[in-house]
């Protein structure tokens, strides 16, 4: 063992005398780490340490004391060593932090020669533990007394003893209350559960966690998570019960969030897959009808048995096309790349289109259909009509398909307001069907989803309708909504803005209308009230019955009309039998119209065997109406027995140039164009166009150019058409014929030169429409 002797170690700065061993020798009994001595500059002569010590001062004899202290405490250790020369009892106590990391307590005392300042003498304690200790319990403390958490300590007897103002904060009371107590912080069951299960628990050593509430003075309830366990004396007995509560309520609307997200991710797989599944029967389907009614067609020797294929295979294509346009926009949807294109149009004729497509399967099923304008919307307005029609489309193909037979739908349109030219439209979809819940409105308008999982097995569809539907009203400015009480309907309704167009006509300059009479017979109060508003607005003379029998009645008071407006579908005496019966008198200046949702075909023999030989169509729309009261007041100047209309369009004169690869889609064009009479060469490739072109640039009026094609495609070939040196390559219409239907697909057509796009697969109309505009 070492002697004491041994671990005492003297350094003496060179030059300077021995320190004064008497004073060193006594402070060295009581302070065991370090004596010190410095000149009156503060710098180290002589020191003695214990060689135990981690305080080493070897390396800095001679150098200033303040180089000892950590920078954060430096200017500590200057202001005390400053005090030593001005103090009257000239000592000091100070404690710091030294470079080495530890902590020393000083005490320096001045000594003088000739009453000057000399120096100073000291000793130092290694206080490292017990200063870390202090700063331990300074920031335990502060985290207790400034933390969000509810501190609570209590007595065994369940005396409040400590709360912390985090628990002060947490339920609302103020800290000078006496009216707080635990039966007012914590629920009932809270307390029952500690005394039953938590305070055994603690007892044994253990901690008793869980989740409860906690009673805010406001009366509401805190979800909190609670820690507690149990304070011990030195005979490891149990003196007080400690608890930390966490607010968890933030924890628990995240978990809440989350919770949703997962469902919601699970919900949007599971409406994948049932779409994929609905997919591929609907396009399955069609595309089985297409494939064996075109067998059928081929073996058939029956001329009626092959145009019933054709009808077939015409009705299941449309149907297929349907499907891939919904899919093409649900991808437009989810790259957020759906846009508008605008265009003036009126807003009656596009509803009329519509009304043509759905009409069918309303006559199919016995449905009755109504269609109401308002009259205050501009005839001509400036927007997107086909994604319009596109909504209504998809809003009247589920209200047909959900209402049972028999049943009424009705469309209504109607003028909300206008402000600067920009009209608010609200438009509605009302039908008497089977309805739909509150919890399968939510799923409505969500892509890939529809009501419920059984609606595609029995009713069809993809489910992507109403939500490409709704993406189309907010692109056009407005939103769209549902009413519906099961087993009895749904109302579909939606709000765009659309700006108002120019006008075009009004009737009331080619019609005196005034002087007009019309008679109408009609059992359905829709029809007869629809004639009754149109009247008034005109200032005609109406008169309605809902019977033939009422009607008969009316005309044998008086019977002096221009235009009779027969029901054929009336109960008791039927249209047309009620047409035989109109005064044979009034044929010379009368006509007689039937009305019917059937068409003109199903109806016409029976018709004309009572001379009637017009037709108006249900659902009624009053231009219709008002250009065939137009036709019938002229019609005795009338020669031309409509002889435009039948004119087919001739382009004899014509050449043009079709550059597709596709042997069938050649056939196809020249199949469509044959009846137009115009001279068509084919190229089989993009250079082969080129080539073809440059040889004889004259020739062609137009060229129709596919993009994917082999050699060069369809943009680099209309680029080097154009880049050619002759005339009219820069301005022959070049027409992009293609599958590729994206905005960004159409737009690099014509960064490339071309003049218009047309989409495959090639609708005959759409066709004609860029001959008739580029060939004049």
């Amino acid at each position: 063992m070492e002697n004491k002797e041994d671990m005492i170690i003297e350094e003496t700065a060179p030059g300077i005398s021995n320190m004064n061993l008497e004073w060193m020798t006594s402070f060295w009994e009581t302070f065991t780490d370090c004596t010190i001595e410095m000149d009156a500059n503060h710098n180290i002569t002589n020191i003695r340490r214990n060689t135990n010590s981690s305080f080493i001062m070897t390396d800095i004899i001679g150098n200033s004391f303040i180089d000892i202290a950590a920078d954060t405490d430096r200017a500590l250790v200057e202001e005390h060593l400053e005090q030593l020369k001005t103090v009257s009892a000239p000592y000091v106590r100070f404690q710091f932090l030294s470079k080495l990391g530890r902590y020393y307590r000083w005490t320096l005392i001045a000594f003088y020669k000739n009453d000057v300042f000399a120096g100073c003498h000291g000793v130092a304690v290694d206080v490292t533990e017990q200063t870390t200790k202090e700063i331990t319990l300074n920031w335990q403390r502060k985290i207790i007394e400034e933390g969000d958490d509810f501190v609570i300590i209590t007595d065994m007897d369940k005396n409040l003893l400590y709360m912390n103002p985090g628990a002060y904060r947490m339920t609302g009371y103020d800290p000078n209350s006496d009216n707080i107590s635990l039966d007012k912080l914590f629920h009932p069951g809270y307390v029952d559960a500690a005394l039953s299960e938590g305070y055994p628990i603690i007892f044994a050593g253990g901690f008793w966690t869980g989740r409860s509430e906690l009673i805010h003075s406001d009366g509401s309830l805190i979800p909190i998570e609670y820690n507690m366990f149990s304070i011990k004396n030195d005979q490891d007995e149990t003196i007080l019960i400690a608890n930390i509560i966490r607010d968890i309520s933030v924890f628990l609307e995240h978990e809440r969030r989350l919770e949703e997200a997962r469902n919601a991710a699970e919900a949007a797989n599971v409406a994948k897959s049932d779409f994929l599944s609905r997919m591929s029967h609907e396009m399955r389907t069609p595309m089985n009808a297409i494939i064996g009614m075109t067998t059928i067609g081929k073996s058939a020797t029956n001329i009626e048995k092959k145009d019933y294929s054709f009808d077939k295979i015409d009705n299941a294509s449309k149907h297929l096309l349907g499907v891939i346009n919904d899919v093409l926009d649900m991808a437009k949807i989810e790259a957020n790349k759906l846009e508008l294109s605008f265009a003036e149009f009126n807003l009656e004729d596009m509803i009329k289109k519509v009304v043509d497509i759905i009409n069918f399967r309303v006559e199919e099923r016995s449905q009755h259909f109504f269609v109401n304008i308002d009259n205050n919307i501009p005839r001509i307005l400036y927007g997107d009509d086909q994604r319009l029609a596109q909504v209504i489309t998809n809003l009247l193909s589920n209200a047909v398909k959900f209402t049972p037979e028999n049943n009424s739908i009705y469309l209504d349109a109607l003028l909300l307001s206008e402000e600067d030219g920009v009209c608010k439209l609200q438009i509605s979809v009302t039908d008497t069907g089977i309805g739909i819940t509150e919890e399968q409105k939510s799923r409505l308008f969500h892509l890939f989803e529809q009501a419920e999982t059984g609606t595609a097995r029995k009713y069809g569809g993809t489910g992507l309708g109403l939500a490409i539907s709704k993406r189309i009203v907010q692109l056009m400015n407005g939103d769209i909504w549902i009413d519906s009480t099961p087993e009895e309907g749904s109302k579909f309704t939606f709000t765009v803005s659309l700006k108002r167009g120019e006008p075009d006509y009004v009737y009331d300059k080619e019609v005196d209308f005034k002087n007009l009479r019309i008679f109408v017979v009609d059992d359905e109060p829709e029809i007869r009230d629809f004639f009754t508003n149109m009247a008034n607005s005109l200032e005609m003379k109406c008169t309605v019955a809902e019977s033939g029998e009422q009607s008969l009645e009316l005309l044998s008071q008086e019977n002096d009309y221009d235009i009779y407006f027969i029901d054929w579908m009336l109960p008791g005496i039927t249209g047309i039998e009620l047409a035989k019966q109109i005064p044979a008198d009034k044929s010379q200046k009368s006509v007689v119209i039937l009305v019917s949702s059937s068409d003109w075909s199903d109806i016409a023999d029976d018709a004309r065997e009572v001379g009637i030989e017009r037709l108006l169509q249900k659902p009624l729309f009053q231009s219709s109406v008002l250009d065939l009261i137009k036709k019938c007041i002229h019609s005795r100047n009338d020669t031309d027995n409509n002889t435009k209309e039948n004119m087919h369009d001739d382009f004899s004169q014509h050449t043009i140039l079709l550059a597709e690869d596709v042997d069938t889609n050649r056939e196809i064009i020249l199949a469509l164009l044959e009846s137009t009479h115009i001279n068509i060469d084919c190229a089989e490739n993009g250079l082969e166009a080129v080539r073809m072109f440059e040889s004889a640039p004259d020739k062609y009026g137009m060229v129709f150019m596919d993009l994917q094609m082999p050699e060069i495609d369809g943009y680099e070939a209309t680029r080097t058409i154009r880049a050619l040196d002759v005339a009219k390559s820069k301005n022959i219409p070049i027409i992009a014929m293609t599958a590729n239907v994206f905005q960004e697909d159409i737009d690099k057509c014509f960064e490339s030169g071309m003049n218009g796009h047309i989409g495959k697969p090639i609708i005959l109309d759409e066709l004609l429409k860029k001959l008739r505009t580029y060939l004049k």
